[in-house]
Parts: C-alpha cells; sequence; structure tokens
C-alpha cells in the first residue's frame, strides 16, 4: 500500500512539474501615431508555475534583438505573466537605456493544440520608467506549421512551377530561416556578456565547401586563412576592457554559394547561435558588451 501511495505522488509530481516548451510567432502592434508592426517569436518553458526563455524583436531586420524573459503562468485561472528582463544580443546601434521591454499580463490559452496569446502590454525601460505600450498577437507554431505544409503541399504538387523556383518559395524554410541570426555586410551583433572569459566556436554545420576567413580581434588577426570546417573551432578569448570587437572577413566563396560560417558563442550557461552569409572580401562584426 504504501508503494502504491508513493507512485501515486511521484506521478502527482511529475505531472505538475515536468516542463512544457511553447514557441510562438507573430507581431507588436505600438499604440500612438505610428501604429508600427513588429514582428516577433516568443519561446519560453513553463514548469510548475514559472516560466523562462527569450523573445526575438524585428526577426532577420536590422534591429533584431533577442532578450531572456521570465515569469509566471497561473494555470487555473489561465493567466500569463512574463517580462523581458534583459538583452541578450542586438543588432541595433541604438544605446541599451533606450531599449523598450515588453511587460504582459493577461488571460491566454495554453492547450497543446492551439496556444494563442492575444492583449495588450506595456513598455518600460530598464529604470522602470514607461516607454510605448501596445497589443500583442502571438500563434503556437504547430498551428503555423500546420497551414504552412498545406501550402508548401500545393506549391510543390504545382505543375506550372519549375523545381528551383518550388525549393526558393518553400515557406517552411522561410520560417525556419528566421530562427537563425543572420550577419551580412557590414552588419554588426552586440552581444551581452556576464563572464570575463566566453569561447567562441566557429564551424560549418552544413557540407564543408572551402569557405576561408579571417577573423579579428580589435583589428588583431587571430585566425589568418582558415578553412572553415565540420569539426569546430573553438577559441577562449578573454573580455577585454572597452570594445572587444571581432570581424569576419571572407576571403573566398566556396563551392556552394556564399562564405557561410556558423559561430557558436558559450557564456557560462548562456549559449548564442550565429551566421555568417558574406561574399569574397565581405566583413560582419560581432562586439562584445560586458554587462
Amino acid at each position: 500500500m504504501k508503494k502504491i501511495c508513493l507512485l501515486i505522488l511521484l506521478l502527482f509530481c511529475f505531472k505538475n512539474y515536468s516542463q512544457k516548451k511553447f514557441e510562438f510567432f507573430g507581431g507588436l502592434k505600438l499604440n500612438g501615431n505610428d501604429k508600427t508592426i513588429i514582428t516577433y517569436r516568443l519561446v519560453f518553458e513553463w514548469a510548475g508555475t514559472t516560466i523562462k526563455g527569450y523573445s526575438i524583436t524585428d526577426l532577420g531586420g536590422d534591429n533584431e534583438t533577442k532578450n531572456s524573459i521570465s515569469g509566471t503562468f497561473d494555470n487555473k485561472n489561465k493567466i500569463l505573466v512574463f517580462k523581458e528582463d534583459d538583452i541578450l544580443y542586438t543588432k541595433s546601434t541604438f544605446s541599451e537605456k533606450s531599449f523598450c521591454f515588453v511587460n504582459f499580463n493577461g488571460r491566454v490559452k495554453l492547450s497543446d493544440k492551439t496556444p494563442k496569446i492575444d492583449g495588450n502590454f506595456s513598455g518600460l525601460y530598464k529604470n522602470k520608467k514607461k516607454c510605448i505600450n501596445g497589443t500583442i498577437t502571438l500563434v503556437g507554431s504547430e498551428k503555423i506549421y500546420k497551414v504552412l505544409n498545406k501550402v508548401n503541399d500545393k506549391i510543390q504538387k504545382s505543375k506550372k512551377i519549375d523545381n528551383e523556383t518550388k525549393s526558393k518559395a518553400n515557406p517552411i524554410n522561410l520560417l525556419d530561416s528566421l530562427k537563425v541570426n543572420n550577419l551580412t555586410k557590414d552588419q554588426n551583433l552586440n552581444v551581452f556578456v556576464k563572464s570575463d572569459a566566453v569561447d567562441i566556436e566557429i564551424f560549418d554545420s552544413e557540407t564543408e565547401d572551402g569557405d576561408k576567413i579571417n577573423l579579428y580581434h580589435n583589428d588583431r588577426i587571430i585566425l589568418s586563412n582558415y578553412t572553415i570546417l565540420n569539426s569546430k573551432k573553438k577559441i577562449a578569448v578573454v573580455i577585454e576592457k572597452g570594445n572587444n570587437i571581432f570581424k569576419i572577413e571572407a576571403l573566398n566563396q566556396g563551392d556552394k554559394g556564399l562564405n557561410t560560417v556558423t559561430v557558436k558563442i558559450i557564456d557560462n550557461e548562456r549559449v548564442f547561435d550565429l551566421k555568417t552569409s558574406l561574399k569574397t572580401n565581405e566583413k560582419a562584426a560581432i562586439t562584445f558588451i560586458k554587462n
């Protein structure tokens, strides 16, 4: 009898404390005269009453920004509360003090089949002063992928569209590409780190095709004429006082289009992934900023 009671207790605990992961796509509509709509992706894990994850605004845009988020979910009353805490990275040139963070508190639908978040949000600066408010509308990624799969099936079955166009017009590939932080010519990514040292891993996440790069740290070359391989090249980086700018210079274009490099930045338990897509002699940069 004691064993049965213990088993029931363990199952109850597992049910209540096991994690569920959610991913949403949608947009933020700002109030006021501007009426701007900004693309938004929200990913979090829900365990017990706690949620933790990240948000990305302006997906694939010049001001793409990733923030850590934290909050709670009251499953009984279906109330979700979350706030953007810290900037993890941004392509924006605005100062950190000018960023307006999303704070949400509202009734939502987190069912397994059709999760949805829809309501008002408050905008707050880092010092808790009010900035611009608006509305947030997000749909679970599973539902979006189902719709895109149907669209893609029609595209692929069409006899009026050639194979090259079918490949380029695949809406699922387009959505997946928005999940990758892609750096192009002359773009700079500001990464906010907490450690005195970070690790950088450089590799080719696809087929090796002979891409070569130079890598600079504050204009000092640390990798010269390096060929990108599937195996990871790991570089330990000490964060210096002032600027820590790493420039990636494409020396050629391999056998498959652009010079592409996958970069993984490891800051203790925090991991940042990005990809560069450059033509010969083009450069992109990553600037580490110590929090």
